[in-house]
């Protein structure tokens, strides 16, 4: 799993400044953050089927249509950062390939426990969703978030919510997923995506334990 463990240890280093920073917020608001989640009802992925996304290294081409999508479908605003981005990786070789993600849905989400405001909730199947109408624009989700993914637009915190705000039903593709022309990007529950691959699939990266999958360049 050459390819796999290259991506997995250029996000961990990105990731090691954002966790010491949410270790020394996380015992300050996490109170906060849990009593919303018992007032809202939210529940954490362990109660039922968790879903995440599977990145077939082999398969994105970098066309960037995930993002064009998101963006359209989900009527981002102009001052709204994209929610999912590609970025390109090289090789040994020096060949490049390329990984499409968004919001990792962590089964352990660092952005919600900082929360003092209580404007981030996990759902029953693992989705993390922000309320803009509750976020008071802290900046402490993007300090505690290990892949730096809470962006930021004139009214709150803004990222990927597997398209339900959108009105895709949960087990329905994602518009990112639907626009891949290559079939590189899956969405569904995680264990049934990593026994399609023949458990070959490994998770992106550990902060957090996230809920993305990568299949290497070989596929």
């Amino acid at each position: 799993m050459g390819e796999e463990a290259n991506v997995t240890r250029r996000v961990l280093l990105q990731a090691s400044a954002a966790g010491a920073c949410a270790l020394a917020l996380g015992s300050v608001v996490v109170s906060t953050a849990e009593a919303h989640a018992e007032e809202t009802g939210s529940k954490v992925a362990s109660d039922g089927v968790r879903y995440g996304f599977l990145v077939g290294l082999a398969r994105c081409s970098g066309c960037g249509r995930c993002v064009e999508a998101c963006r359209k479908e989900n009527n981002l605003s102009d001052d709204t950062p994209d929610r999912r981005k590609v970025a390109s990786f090289k090789r040994k070789r020096g060949k490049k390939f390329f990984v499409s993600t968004a919001c990792m849905h962590c089964a352990e989400p660092s952005c919600m426990k900082v929360c003092p405001a209580g404007a981030i909730s996990q759902d029953a199947n693992g989705i993390v969703r922000v309320n803009p109408e509750v976020c008071i624009g802290c900046k402490y989700c993007f300090q505690a978030c290990p892949y730096e993914v809470p962006q930021y637009n004139a009214v709150s915190m803004d990222k990927c919510d597997c398209c339900l705000g959108s009105g895709v039903a949960l087990g329905d593709e994602p518009y990112c997923v639907s626009a891949c022309k290559f079939g590189a990007l899956k969405f569904g529950p995680l264990e049934e995506l990593r026994e399609s691959t023949n458990g070959s699939a490994v998770p992106i990266a550990e902060a957090n334990n996230p809920s993305c999958l990568l299949l290497g360049t070989e596929r």
